[in-house]
């Protein structure tokens, strides 16, 4: 069974390369966990781990779409 965030990953298509996913998810769960409707700017700030190939847009969506 996938935790909600790793679903949330896939119905986003937010992997790319793959290497930063498993930080920016685990940030995402701790985000959550503390903060469930987090504002914009809380999610890009929750959000630590940098990723070189661009995905920001698709996992602020799936961050959107977890905190609705």
């Amino acid at each position: 069974m996938l935790h909600p965030v790793q679903q949330a990953w896939l119905d986003a298509e937010v992997s790319q390369c793959g290497y930063c996913q498993p930080g920016m998810i685990m940030a995402t769960a701790a985000l959550l966990r503390d903060n469930p409707h987090p504002t914009e700017e809380e999610c890009a700030a929750g959000i630590s781990v940098h990723c070189r190939c661009g995905t920001y847009p698709r996992v602020m969506r799936a961050l959107r779409a977890l905190s609705r």
